[in-house]
């Protein structure tokens, strides 16, 4: 009997279990849509501009591993004066960040996938102007263990600069080996590729950015076929200045709009790096300045 009675409450175990599996992964699974915090900025640019300042910025603000609070700070301060930003690994100590910049609007992609989720997307954008509609989506392929923790995707932030639209992307893509890693990495491209052309027409200006984990390479193939697939272009070739071994990109088009024409692309290592504790991250803001000029 007490055998009996044993395994009638494993079973019982098994089955909350399953229960609450099920309901981790399906009842507090939600639409990101519906969760993205939104601030405006402040003072948002309302004059003519005729160029704009762009930063890729992973900032490795990992819980546990990493001591974000005083990092968080200097970040938020140092990317002041640039215009639009693009920020990964934002999983921890955001609430600093945010509130050391208060010259951006804000939007913050930090909804956890479900309960099971240690972390959400850790991706934020930053923007001087104004900002109509945000969108998001996870990742259906997630790659290795690594990379299961986490609730990656991909962020939209539809802004108006000169009366014209600029759609601002950002995304972190799976870290790891060329194997499962790698297989998933192409799986996002594509999500990603499909994403763009859902929320993007032809009419509008694109610029997207992120940790792509790749590299261009000429024998990695993923990134050049995702740019021929997308009719994104790659700053850094056009200005002569590829990083072949950087994973950290910024590609665009143009929109019929909005003209964008890169003059800069630059690695910003001095820039933010603490004289005392070093870097502040360990990747480096990537910068990319574009006329808007349309020539």
């Amino acid at each position: 009997m007490k055998r009996l009675g044993k395994s009638l409450f494993c079973a019982a175990c098994v089955m909350i279990a399953a229960v609450m599996l099920f309901f981790g992964l399906t009842a507090c699974s939600a639409d990101p849509n519906r969760y993205l915090v939104l601030n405006q900025p402040r003072i948002p640019f309302s004059d003519q501009r005729e160029t704009v300042s762009v930063i890729s910025y992973n900032i490795q603000a990992r819980p546990v591993l990493d001591s974000c609070a005083w990092k968080s700070v200097r970040i938020g301060e140092r990317l002041k004066e640039y215009d639009l930003i693009g920020i990964q690994e934002t999983f921890h100590a955001h609430d600093s960040l945010f509130e050391k910049n208060n010259v951006h609007g804000k939007v913050y992609f930090g909804k956890r996938r479900h309960c099971l989720k240690l972390v959400n997307s850790g991706l934020a954008i930053l923007s001087r102007f104004p900002i109509e509609e945000v969108k998001a989506e996870y990742f259906e392929d997630e790659g290795s263990l690594e990379n299961r923790l986490g609730s990656k995707g991909v962020l939209l932030a539809r802004i108006r600069i000169n009366g014209s639209v600029l759609d601002f992307y950002t995304t972190h893509l799976a870290a790891g080996s060329p194997g499962v890693s790698g297989e998933a990495r192409v799986h996002e491209l594509q999500q990603i590729a499909g994403f763009i052309r859902r929320n993007s027409p032809q009419e509008n200006a694109v610029i997207i950015n992120g940790d792509f984990n790749l590299t261009l390479r000429s024998k990695d193939k993923e990134l050049r076929n995702f740019l021929t697939q997308t009719g994104l272009s790659n700053p850094s070739t056009e200005l002569n200045c590829e990083k072949q071994s950087f994973i950290d990109h910024i590609f665009y088009r143009s929109g019929t709009g909005l003209k964008l024409k890169p003059r800069t692309w630059k690695i910003l290592k001095q820039e933010f790096t603490d004289r005392e504790k070093g870097p502040l991250s360990d990747h480096h803001p990537l910068l990319v300045e574009f006329d808007l000029s349309g020539r």
